[in-house]
């Protein structure tokens, strides 16, 4: 995978102070050596002592910063400031903290505040500085910006983050509120740091079971609707053990409709957890961490409404992930890898595949995938009958684009590999046709014999070959260069 996403050796880690609670502080301290080393892109590291404080509520915190409720970490002179550990990993600590130490790199950089804070928040998700900054605003909008940063209203400030991350995306920039509707809001000192969140959707079709939610058994009665929030425990046997958010259940004809919307964060570590499992080492969870974050920023709009759904097209959620995974994801490595092609699969058998052999566009070499001893899809036979056959050559059109794989099935085609893949998988169930490196041989009654190796698309992250790689000692960093060739990184 790559010479790829990984930054350039940082310089040895200035190790704080850190006080506050010492059950978390391992955690916190391995955070930061994370995120000190995710942004040394972004300048030299003040010299002098620093300290990190974790404070145990967040009226201490509020009190010791004079922050407002929405903001999770703030400097004060030499000391990071942070809520309490638990309140970060919801927010996505790593992100707080990649945020909060490039404020620190760029102390003296004599920046204009609006240009720092967007430096901050490109840093969040990006281990180095774009090759070229988006073009600078006009005067009278800097200032604009540095009011609302600096002191402005509730909805000012709101409109000001909101046009720095647009800005960053190149997307449409927002116009900012009108005086009479800033001067309804009362003064803020800073910005919050605004949480953006996920809603994950199950549809009814795959919960048909009793909904048992907290203890409580829910009636179902179509059209009723329940809402909740904090941890929603379900009862034995449903696909779902825990959610903490927002969760909203509606029972419906054909089952239960099940919404849960969380953080970037906390989906990311259940996505992590859904996919490797909790048993998984750690550094595999650290490196499909990383990937799903970069995959998130390019696949906001998977499901009509902008939700995801907890399947394999989005990714696998069984609940809220553990502490542990947690603490994976906020040490997650920075990835300088195109969203467009952060994809993970489950098994590649030791057969990677680029995303121009599957889907026909994209970046054509691909990365390493290990073959893996004792993986049950390092190798696998099928056969499927004359009337399988049949179906799928009246489901999926023939032709392929210029490098991609197909297949000839007898005088017709060449077919998709991977819309034969599919195809397959909606009729004949998701181990019919198990991944797309294959080999076909159809029989003079019509029927096929396919033999073939791995499990899914067989693009990206092996997770097969990330948890070898992490048990035999391999890191995050390593086992994500080794997945993504060069070619798949983002443009500078």
């Amino acid at each position: 995978m790559i010479a790829l996403a990984v930054a350039a050796p940082a310089p040895p880690f200035t190790p704080p102070v850190v006080e506050g609670d010492p059950v978390v502080r391992p955690a916190v301290e391995e955070a930061l050596r994370q995120s000190f080393a995710a942004t040394a892109g972004y300048g030299a590291w003040p010299s002098g002592p620093w300290r990190v404080v974790i404070h145990p509520d967040a009226a201490a915190f509020e009190q010791a910063t004079g922050a407002p409720t929405g903001r999770s970490a703030q400097w004060v002179g030499g000391t990071l400031h942070l809520r309490p550990w638990e309140q970060l990993q919801r927010r996505d600590a790593g992100l707080v903290l990649r945020h909060e130490l490039t404020h620190r790199r760029l102390r003296d950089a004599g920046l204009r505040r609006w240009a720092e804070e967007a430096r901050c928040l490109w840093a969040e998700r990006h281990p180095r500085p774009p090759k070229a900054w988006p073009a600078t605003p006009p005067s009278g909008l800097q200032a604009r910006l540095d009011r609302a940063l600096a002191g402005g209203t509730t909805r000012e400030q709101a409109w000001a983050y909101r046009w720095l991350r647009a800005w960053l995306r190149g997307e449409p920039l927002p116009a900012p509120p009108s005086a009479k509707a800033a001067e309804r809001d009362a003064w803020v000192r800073e910005a919050p740091l605004l949480a953006e969140t996920i809603t994950v959707v199950w549809p009814p079709e795959r919960l048909r079971h009793g909904m048992e939610v907290n203890g409580h058994r829910l009636s179902h009665v179509a059209g009723k609707t329940w809402r909740f929030r904090g941890p929603v425990r379900f009862g034995p046997g449903f696909p779902v053990h825990q959610l903490t958010g927002r969760v909203v259940v509606r029972a419906e004809a054909k089952g239960w409709r099940l919404a849960w919307t969380a953080s970037h964060a906390a989906w990311i570590a259940a996505a992590t957890e859904g996919e490797l499992g909790a048993g998984a080492p750690f550094e595999a969870r650290r490196a499909l961490a990383a990937v799903l974050r970069r995959w998130l920023e390019g696949h906001r709009q998977q499901h009509p409404g902008g939700v995801l759904c907890p399947l394999t097209h989005c990714a696998v959620v069984r609940g809220s992930a553990s502490a542990d995974t947690a603490q994976a994801v906020a040490a997650a490595p920075g990835l300088e890898l195109d969203p467009r092609w952060a994809f993970f699969t489950g098994s590649a058998g030791g057969h990677a595949l680029s995303p121009r052999e599957v889907w026909g566009e994209g970046p054509v070499g691909s990365g390493q995938a290990a073959e893996v001893p004792g993986d049950r899809w390092r190798a696998w036979e099928r056969d499927l009958s004359a009337a399988q056959v049949e179906a799928l050559k009246q489901a999926v059109r023939p032709g392929v684009k210029a490098g991609q794989r197909g297949l000839r099935l007898g005088d017709s085609g060449p077919y998709a590999v991977e819309d034969l893949r599919l195809a397959a998988g909606r009729r004949f169930g998701w181990t019919t046709w198990p991944s797309n490196v294959c080999a076909a041989e159809v029989r003079p009654d019509g029927s096929l014999r396919l033999s073939g190796y791995g499990w899914g698309h067989n693009v990206g992250l092996c997770l097969a070959t990330a948890r070898f790689r992490a048990g035999e000692g391999a890191s995050a960093e390593q086992i994500l260069a080794e997945a993504f060739p060069a070619s798949w990184r983002v443009a500078p």
